[in-house]
């Protein structure tokens, strides 16, 4: 996302806070109306506060947090519309409109969707057209500003000094305050020395409350947001109000028999006023002369306790809308935790285990401090679409009175490799309430990671205690007592397919009708399943619906390891046709290049990839090598690695997995003048991925920011073609290294990606 589109975003989240505000001091005013204006005036301020301010303080008293939104602790900022919103496979906003989700739905569904094979997100293209057309906008009204204030100015060249900063002009036809640095009041010509005291005594208010700075000020912000109408609406009637609070002041200095007096001298002002003096926001005019002529003869000197009330409501007012809403993190202590447990492999089978106590800390941490940021409805951790959850850490406690349970979900979704560069499982934190009602966020890569090594960690401790003991470990022995019945699970789940829909003769129409039991093949029988169904095509048990089915299922599992093509074969025929590929084991992709920075970052990045590869195949990885420093001993490296996982049958590949990740890799020289990896930095998670990108752009000892180092990085990941076709180029350079002379891949719509025989990759 370019500078222009975040500070786009930026404005946006602020101008739908200030719209909430605005709503709120509407409304206000109305408890108000019989206060002095002063009060509605002064509510204004908390709204030009939230118009050029995106940060604030958090209260428990906040209005906004009756909204559904989630706000962050650490900068302050409500985020409605995500940065990141131009990366997101399926872009999705939160009005925090609660109850009323429908509204966040209709606009969620006419967002564009990201293409997998496209190199640009379509939201990001709309981002960038929507940045351009405000920019636009804020330069219209800057300039039509700008040139009429240059006109007033010109008009005002013959005016004459009377005395002061008072001049009389006979070019005008009101009187006004013009000037921000030395303001001067300028009246008409002619006018009488009754309605001139009153006319004088207005502007020297306006001059003494510093009017003539806040209006400018109150119009820049409307220029920022000038999309949103509610501000227009706004900006009128904090101009109203303005008036009126000045009027009622010089009423208080004079006496209430100048009523008359003054109203008849805004009519009489009102009746010649010029339109460039009425339309231009950087200098003061009458205006909202009818209004202010029925305020001004109402108008009664308040009592006491309106005036301690009016206090009340301003500040109470000023709290709850300038403050944001707590932080929804949870308060957990080793006292108000009542059990942990960890589920390990899928959900259902429930190989679960109790933590230890003293286990305990380092999870409670994590929950407490990790940051935070929504995930998606389509892409929150559940089966389906979505890959199975690998390991689940339930933590049940009892925050101030009421009961939550907490859920660290490690999971996995196909489509996030794509798209955030991120490994092989995401981390989602799950809050469910005594209500029945469920939170859910998803947390940074780095925590998964962190997770990651603590259940190892209580994995070995288990383990080596059962072993000193002489037996298994309970999370082996749990393992290996849930075991599932394979022939019953196939058998079971075949007999509902089969069960309907009775009137059709298309097998794909009764998967369809029971979708989660042909799920129940993947998610829970695998490979076991597979050798099951088989057995029995070999029995000759395969035939009719029932070998349909079993055919659909053993080609998904068997995936490129099958070797017929042929569709139109009945399954005991394509089972007569079957000849399982096997897999051909091949090492890693290792770089020959002479470039120095190059070997290190291809070494570090097979290392790192080799270090989390338990599912097999062989690794290829393609860097953007962006730029190196080196300072005293420290060598800095940033770096886009394009890294891909795939495993070859016969002649035919499969991608297992891949990740597109920006990272800044800091060497340390040693005496031998070897370069040793010190530190890893990855791009964050969703949200944290611009922060953290620039953040870790930088010198690798003075700290010292590398200017349109992080810009560059956010350029090419819009469009990393450039390293997928290296990718492609270093995969044949390997499989032909290998000796391998025949190799395709295909994509999940059959189109051919890659061939040894055609190895110039084509996007």
């Amino acid at each position: 996302m370019s500078t222009l589109s975040g500070l786009f975003t930026t404005i946006l989240n602020m101008s739908i806070t200030a719209s909430y505000v605005a709503v709120i001091i509407i409304l206000v005013r109305l408890l108000l109306r019989k206060a002095p204006k002063f009060f509605s005036y002064a509510l204004w301020a908390v709204l030009l506060i939230r118009l050029i301010c995106p940060l604030s303080f958090t209260s428990d008293f906040s209005f906004l947090g009756l909204l559904n939104i989630d706000s962050r602790s650490n900068s302050g900022v409500l985020e409605y519309v995500s940065k990141d919103i131009g990366f997101m496979p399926e872009p999705t906003i939160q009005s925090g409109t609660g109850s009323m989700d429908s509204i966040d739905s209709a606009v969620n569904s006419s967002l564009p969707q990201a293409a997998p094979i496209a190199s640009v997100n379509p939201m990001q293209i709309w981002m960038e057209v929507l940045s351009l057309i405000w920019l636009a906008g804020i330069v219209v009204l800057l300039l039509y500003s700008v040139i009429s204030y240059i006109k007033i100015k010109r008009q005002l060249l013959t005016a004459t000094l009377v005395k002061g900063n008072i001049y009389e002009s006979d070019r005008i036809g009101t009187a006004f305050v013009c000037g921000f640095i030395h303001p001067k009041i300028y009246v008409p010509v002619g006018v009488g020395d009754a309605d001139l005291s009153y006319i004088l005594e207005h502007e020297r208010t306006h001059i003494q409350r510093k009017d003539y700075l806040i209006k400018p000020l109150a119009f820049f912000a409307l220029i920022l947001h000038w999309f949103n109408p509610l501000m227009w609406l706004s900006f009128a009637l904090m101009s109203r109000d303005m008036e009126m609070s000045c009027d009622e002041r010089v009423l208080q200095k004079m006496n209430q028999d100048a009523k008359g007096g003054y109203s008849l001298s805004l009519l009489s002002l009102s009746l010649k006023r010029s339109g460039l003096f009425t339309a231009n926001p950087l200098a003061f005019g009458e205006s909202h002369v009818k209004a202010r002529i029925k305020n001004v003869i109402n108008y009664k000197k308040p009592v006491f306790w309106v005036m301690i009330a009016s206090v009340v409501v301003l500040i109470g007012a000023g709290i709850t809308l300038l403050s944001n809403p707590q932080p929804r993190y949870a308060n957990l202590t080793l006292e108000n935790i009542e059990s942990m447990t960890l589920t390990s492999g899928l959900d259902d089978r429930k190989n679960t285990v109790s933590i230890d106590p003293a286990d305990w800390v380092e999870i409670i941490n994590m929950i407490n401090t990790a940051k935070r940021s929504n995930i998606a409805e389509e892409y929150q951790p559940s089966y389906g679409e979505l890959y199975p959850i690998i390991n689940t850490l339930t933590v049940s406690a009892n925050e101030q009175g009421a009961a939550k349970t907490y859920s660290l979900m490690i999971y996995n979704h196909k489509d996030w490799d794509v798209f955030h560069g991120e490994y092989e499982y995401k981390l989602a934190l799950n809050c469910s309430l005594e209500n029945g009602k469920t939170e859910l966020w998803g947390l940074p890569y780095a925590e998964g990671y962190r997770l990651m090594e603590w259940i190892n960690g209580i994995r070995d401790s288990k383990q080596n205690n059962d072993i000193n003991n002489g037996g298994a470990s309970d999370m082996d022995s749990d393992m290996d007592s849930d075991t599932t019945d394979i022939a019953k699970l196939v058998e079971d789940n075949i007999s509902i397919i089969m069960s309907s829909p009775k009137t059709s003769s298309n097998p794909q129409d009764y998967i369809n009708a029971h979708q989660n039991e042909y799920e129940n093949f993947f998610k829970y029988g695998g490979e076991d399943a597979l050798q099951y169904m088989l057995t029995q095509f070999e029995a000759g048990n395969a035939e009719g619906l029932r070998g349909q089915i079993m055919m659909r299922v053993c080609k998904e599992l068997l995936g490129a390891r099958n070797n017929v093509t042929d569709e139109s074969l009945s399954p005991q025929e394509w089972y007569s046709a079957l000849s399982i590929r096997q897999e051909i084991l091949l090492p890693n992709y290792e770089y020959d290049g002479q470039d120095r920075i190059e070997k290190l970052v291809y070494d570090t990045e097979i290392e790192r990839d080799s270090a989390s590869n338990k599912r097999g195949g062989f690794i290829i990885v393609a860097p953007k090598i962006f730029a190196s420093y080196e300072e005293e001993d420290l060598l800095k490296v940033f770096v886009t690695t394009y890294s891909a996982r795939y495993k070859l049958f016969g002649n035919t590949l499969s991608q297992e997995g891949g990740s597109i990740i920006p990272a800044a890799i800091t060497y340390r020289k040693d005496n031998s003048g070897r370069y040793i990896l010190e530190k890893y930095q990855q791009a964050g998670d969703g949200s944290e991925f611009d922060p953290s990108i620039r953040e870790y752009c930088t010198m690798p000892v003075s700290g010292r920011e590398i200017k349109g180092l992080a810009d560059k990085i956010f350029k090419h990941y819009t469009n990393y073609g450039d390293i997928r076709t290296l990718l492609y180029d270093n995969l044949f350079k390997h499989l032909k290294k290998n000796r391998i002379k025949d190799a395709t891949l295909a994509n999940s719509q059959g189109e051919v990606e890659f061939s040894m025989s055609n190895p110039k990759y084509k996007p």
